[in-house]
């Protein structure tokens, strides 16, 4: 059956919402409710977190950074010190202290003033650089030659020569030398009146061993 309503608009009665149409509104406010709320929540809850740790995850890195430049500087001078050093130990190995040698070769001399086995005075020195081959090996580090007098008389001289020459190779002054002469002796004596009026003339040469002789007996062993 048709039912037509001849009322007015204003008095008519007002329809109500159909219950899907509400359900759907309903749904639809609680959704976009929860999306408003989980979007502020990510935004400036978490999001804002993480934009923090990213801001000290920069600053971090920036420290590091420039620790690592420092690093880098220092390593840069390590390695300047270590080039200067290998190049100081190059030269060391391959030159002969003679002002080290003087010294240990006057100790053997004096003796520590002990002139019981020995009394000698120099009377020249002479020294040689080294020398090498035509293919530039080294030979010898040098020479060291010397002569001078053992105070004693005729019949003790070349004794007291002998002894000084064994002195020389039993100490550590003749560990940079390869060999030592036989001594050339000639007994002289003096009427001068002076002390000691006799004497034993002699003189020495020893040959210094090649440059570097130290660090290729290293390597071999």
């Amino acid at each position: 059956m048709i039912q037509i309503n001849l009322l007015p608009d204003e008095y008519r009665k007002a329809e109500s919402t159909p219950i899907g149409r509400f359900l759907t509104i309903i749904i639809g406010a609680i959704v976009i409710t929860c999306g408003l709320v989980t979007y502020g929540f990510v935004h400036y809850g978490k999001l804002k977190g993480i934009r923090d740790v990213r801001v000290e995850a920069d600053a971090e890195y920036t420290n590091k950074r420039a620790h690592a430049e420092v690093s880098k500087s220092l390593q840069a001078e390590i390695a300047g010190y270590e080039a200067r050093r290998k190049a100081i130990q190059e030269i060391v190995k391959n030159r002969i202290l003679h002002s080290r040698k003087l010294d240990e070769f006057l100790d053997v001399i004096h003796n520590r003033g002990d002139r019981s086995a020995y009394y000698v005075w120099l009377n020249g020195l002479r020294v040689s650089g080294p020398r090498s081959s035509r293919r530039k090996k080294a030979v010898s580090g040098g020479g060291f030659a010397f002569d001078g007098f053992a105070a004693a008389n005729e019949s003790v001289a070349l004794s007291r020569v002998t002894t000084f020459r064994r002195a020389l190779r039993k100490d550590a002054f003749f560990k940079d030398f390869s060999g030592i002469s036989m001594p050339t002796f000639k007994a002289i004596k003096w009427d001068d009146g002076l002390e000691p009026a006799s004497a034993g003339r002699f003189s020495y040469s020893m040959t210094l061993r090649p440059l570097g002789w130290q660090h290729s007996t290293k390597r071999k062993k």
